[in-house]
């Protein structure tokens, strides 16, 4: 499922205690949530959670017989709304540890930066859990509200995301070798270690411009990263030919572009060719390289781009605790498996 996300200012507003008279005199006339609803152009739901807030049990004697029923009124609405207001989560910051805020806030600026919110929230909790912290969720929305000295422009990707329209599938695109369909299933399944995807980063579109060439082993998400002259095949395969003497390399899943064309003369390694237009089915691969564009910005000349600094930006990656492997780094998993 997709999610929509939108710099648009919500229109909603919460109750007043005008609407809540309304609300009893429509109650009182009979009325029930939804047509209250269509009366005050209010969510039939926000109707409903009013009536349970302000809702008091009363009894009553009818010919000797205790009848207990639920009646609303529209100042204990009121009440129950302000008691809540000042329990608001917006006040967890007041509380939240200053040593956790400005350790956040150091993390996030480093650059290159190693943590995302996510993996410094858990790591934090793990060395430090008797102190007050807020939650990742938390954390993104007092950044959207500005409550935070961090601005969303310090988080790259989280300005980046945005809903993507649908567009035409196209077709009679050129197969290059061995489609991703004849892939071993242990490979699709990420239980075989030394399966990797390849791809480009490209820096301006202009000749004798460099790319970096990055490949991601599927079992532990490691990555390696290195620049190259220009993205012609020959040049391609020589880089991986060279890859082969320090990594375990036992097959690569590539798109169709061109420069990949001759990957299936590599010795003692399969290639895989995903589906045209298919970038999903390099996933891993292409999460790598949007983590990379926080520091090799679209459209920014990869010339000057030096080895050391190319090292240090992927290491800050591979260092970084994921969710995905319950807060190891790829770097721990990737040595744990060539030792296994």
């Amino acid at each position: 499922m997709s999610t929509y996300h939108s710099t648009k200012k919500s229109s909603y507003t919460h109750l007043s205690t005008f609407e809540r008279g309304q609300m009893k005199a429509y109650l009182n006339e009979g009325k029930k949530p939804a047509e209250i609803a269509r009366l005050l152009n209010r969510h039939r739901s926000t109707i409903s959670r009013e009536i349970k807030r302000g809702s008091v049990t009363q009894v009553q004697d009818k010919n000797g017989k205790l009848v207990y029923s639920e009646v609303y009124f529209p100042d204990v609405g009121q009440r129950v709304y302000e008691v809540n207001r000042q329990k608001s989560t917006y006040h967890k910051l007041e509380k939240c540890s200053s040593t956790f805020l400005a350790k956040l806030e150091e993390a996030l600026k480093t650059k290159p930066r190693c943590h995302s919110i996510d993996s410094f929230v858990q790591t934090y909790e793990l060395s430090s859990p008797d102190e007050i912290t807020l939650s990742t969720k938390t954390i993104y929305r007092y950044i959207h509200a500005g409550y935070l000295s961090i601005k969303p422009i310090d988080l790259p990707k989280m300005v980046r995301i945005r809903k993507r329209s649908k567009t035409a599938t196209k077709a009679n695109k050129k197969k290059l070798g061995t489609s991703i369909e004849e892939r071993p299933e242990e490979v699709n399944h990420r239980t075989a270690f030394g399966h990797w995807e390849i791809d480009l980063i490209l820096g301006k579109k202009t000749k004798n411009e460099a790319v970096v060439l990055t490949l991601v082993e599927r079992q532990t998400r490691f990555a390696l990263a290195y620049k190259l002259p220009d993205k012609q095949a020959q040049t391609i395969n020589q880089a991986v030919k060279k890859l082969q003497e320090d990594y375990p390399i036992y097959s690569i899943t590539a798109d169709n572009g061109s420069e990949f064309s001759q990957l299936s003369e590599l010795p003692k390694v399969e290639v895989y060719y995903a589906h045209a237009y298919s970038s999903h089915e390099r996933g891993s691969n292409e999460n790598f390289n949007g983590l990379l564009r926080e520091f090799l910005p679209k459209g920014q000349s990869l010339n000057p781009l030096s080895t050391e600094e190319l090292s240090r930006y992927v290491k800050a990656i591979n260092d970084r605790p994921r969710r995905i492997h319950h807060y190891q780094s790829a770097k721990r998993l990737f040595g744990l498996a060539q030792t296994a």
